[in-house]
């Protein structure tokens, strides 16, 4: 395949992408009604404790088999330390990552109307068949995604479904007035049916959303590409949550981030067969400028 094939496709699979992880006003969930979690493949499970001489971190408890390909996110009380104790501390470091995610969810609720979400993309690394594509291309894709950065309503992710099984560490502490929360989700490999708000990562973050959404729009686009959903691979690493919240619980300042990792194999485009194309980018969200202690 020619320099300027790939070119036209890489630009048009990462149009596909940055869109839509900008996420659609349409499609998003009213985080103001609960809604039932999704069941997703959480690929990559681990706990992982951030370290803070103010605070203390509280790592989530993994009750997933080690060979497991999917779990379900429940709202049912998981095994200690998750839940205890169960009073609330005054002292915000010694609570649980259940009383970490109700703080969070309870001042994301209060701040959803008020503010608007900027989100941008990065390219970290494109490949087509193994071979990195050369670096003036991935300067026209950095400049067009730097380009294409956009703002949204409110506040990123399902936060209303988000529970500490969720969670895979999470902090709180303060610092002055203010209420700082930092949490990292458990990575998530997207499945075939949920929604770009559905799983660990999107109950935090709004995602790029399920193989059969991102191939129907592609499919859509008319491009001359064959995919395989089988053969479709979303993956979503390092997602972080990192906010302050004044007084009056509201989120003065934020920072939502996670690494996509996008896997399409055996699929043809422009007619000819591509063994693999693998697009890893980091995707952000902040809110007044992002987060800052």
């Amino acid at each position: 395949m020619n320099i300027k094939r790939v070119l036209a496709l890489i630009i048009s699979v990462l149009m596909i992408f940055s869109l839509a992880a900008c996420g659609n006003k349409n499609d998003e969930v009213d985080n103001t009604q609960e809604s039932p979690s999704s069941n997703i493949s959480e690929e990559y499970t681990e706990d992982v404790s951030v370290e803070d001489t103010t605070s203390t971190t509280t790592s989530a408890v993994d009750t997933s088999e080690a060979t497991s390909t999917s779990a379900t996110n429940t709202d049912e009380a998981s095994t200690a330390p998750v839940l205890a104790p169960t009073k609330q501390s005054d002292n915000p470091a010694d609570w649980s990552i259940a009383q970490i995610v109700d703080a969070y969810k309870s001042a994301a609720k209060k701040t959803h109307s008020s503010v608007k979400s900027q989100h941008s993309i990065e390219i970290k690394s494109i490949k087509v068949n193994n071979d990195e594509i050369p670096s003036f291309v991935q300067s026209i894709m950095k400049t067009l995604l730097k380009n294409n950065s956009s703002e949204k309503d409110g506040i990123t992710g399902g936060y209303n479904n988000l529970v500490a099984s969720d969670v895979a560490s999470a902090k709180a502490y303060k610092n002055g007035s203010a209420l700082i929360i930092e949490m990292t989700m458990k990575k998530q490999t997207a499945g075939a049916n949920e929604d770009a708000n559905s799983g660990s990562v999107g109950h935090a973050i709004t995602t790029v959303g399920d193989i059969g959404v991102v191939t129907k729009q592609l499919e859509d686009l008319k491009l001359p590409l064959e995919l395989n959903e089988k053969e479709t691979k979303i993956y979503y690493t390092n997602p972080t949550v990192k906010v302050v919240i004044d007084p009056n619980g509201k989120i003065v300042n934020g920072t939502w981030q996670y690494t996509v990792d996008i896997r399409l194999n055996n699929y043809k485009a422009f007619g000819q067969p591509v063994d693999s194309t693998s697009v890893v980018m980091v995707n952000t969200l902040t809110v007044n400028g992002g987060f800052k202690k």
